[in-house]
């Protein structure tokens, strides 16, 4: 199997830039986003070489470079140009997974026959990449040595490593490039280890005693055997409406009533197809520039109107300035009909299965902390703290409620 990456360096600051029509090559970062803490995000290649790099405080970057420019992050754009990149390459028959933002990777064993060879699918790639980003194209045997291909590609020339070249083209490159985290990078450096080459030279058993399963993973890639497989996206379905304000609003409640309006008519739109919703993506564009967006996976596809809105009003809250248009888009790929509510009683253990799952579902995003029940521990006690305590909620215990 060969993998394809595609590689656009600072796509989230590219595209802010396209949006505030500003150039790459002035010294410019991006700023906070409005009620976020003041400190610098992705910056150009000239504010870097002044001294300015990310998770800088405002103030010192601005000590460091008087000339730098600050910009409105623009998560929104991003979201909706990644969106652009993933459906063009889909479109010519990739399946394709995004790993990050400007980061995208699929298996090309079905396109080489599709586009007569490896050069046909480099074309075919390149031509549907967005101009004037110096996208970065890789190809390798292996998912991480396909991206460290990409990221030693330059705009005009993709790199193709082929199996037998991978050892080579691993063993210099700094161990820094491998999946591990700050505290095992730091462990490495203390034993003297800067390239991926001289993790690749150490015994199989030494990495798993010392860094366990992460240091396994570390170690097949830098072999060039890591075994990760690629898990490529279902293409979805979207819908989208877009509500636009007729001045700013900030007021949670208009927010609130303008998503109700566009769900109504997403819910609508998707139920006259036979089809149910399985994903929101929420876009705020905000007063100023700049924008914000959060994505909201549904645990079952529905088209019902209570339980759309009980799953995005509470987003809305993390808006933090006034909105000019807010955009709900809908993935449309769900079916309702297999999740259709059963007439018979489904009994204790469906009961269990259920009550479970919504525990688990709470505790996903709030913490364990989230779902508690109380037990009676001393019961001839006076004091309620001392004939009550509060545990994690036991679904099995109550297979009822």
């Amino acid at each position: 199997m060969s993998v394809l990456t595609v590689v656009i360096p600072l796509f989230t600051l590219r595209v802010a830039l396209h949006a505030a029509r500003r150039p790459f090559d002035l010294p410019i970062a991006l700023g906070p986003q409005p009620g976020d803490p003041a400190f610098i995000g992705l910056c150009t290649p000239p504010a870097s070489a002044l001294g300015v790099r990310p998770g800088l405080r405002v103030g010192e970057a601005l000590a460091r470079c008087p000339g730098l420019e600050l910009i409105v992050p623009d998560p929104g754009g991003s979201a909706h140009a990644q969106e652009i990149v993933t459906g063009r390459l889909e479109g010519i028959g990739a399946s394709v997974e995004e790993t990050a933002d400007g980061v995208w990777r699929f298996a090309i064993g079905g396109l080489e026959r599709l586009h007569s060879g490896v050069p046909g699918v480099i074309r075919r790639v390149r031509s549907v990449l967005p101009v004037g980003m110096d996208a970065r194209i890789g190809i390798g045997p292996t998912p991480f040595s396909s991206f460290q291909a990409a990221y030693q590609a330059t705009p005009r020339s993709p790199l193709h490593i082929t199996r037998d070249e991978v050892a080579d083209f691993l063993t210099p490159l700094p161990v820094r490039r491998l999946p591990l985290d700050e505290r095992r990078l730091r462990d490495l450096d203390h034993m003297g280890i800067t390239t991926i080459g001289q993790v690749a030279a150490l015994e199989r058993p030494h990495m798993v005693d010392r860094f366990g399963r992460d240091g396994l993973r570390a170690w097949n890639a830098a072999r060039g055997e890591d075994t990760d497989r690629l898990d490529p996206r279902d293409p979805p379905e979207p819908v989208e409406a877009a509500f636009h304000f007729p001045d700013p609003v900030g007021a949670l409640p208009a927010l609130h009533a303008a998503a109700r309006h566009l769900l109504t008519q997403l819910a609508a739109s998707v139920e006259r197809r036979g089809a149910a919703i399985r994903g929101l993506t929420l876009r705020a564009w905000m007063e100023g520039g700049g924008s914000w967006t959060r994505t909201i996976t549904l645990r079952q596809a529905t088209v019902q109107i209570d339980r759309l809105t009980i799953t995005a009003f509470p987003a809305l809250a993390d808006v933090t300035g006034p909105v000019e248009t807010l955009v709900i888009r809908a993935d449309a790929s769900g079916h309702v009909a297999g999740h259709q509510i059963v007439l018979a009683d489904p009994g204790s253990a469906e009961r269990i299965r259920r009550t479970g799952e919504a525990v688990r579902q709470i505790r996903s995003a709030h913490g364990d902390d989230a779902v508690l029940q109380a037990v009676e521990m001393e019961p001839w006690s006076r004091l309620p703290e001392r004939r009550w305590a509060l545990v994690p909620y036991d679904v099995s215990t109550s297979p009822g409620r």
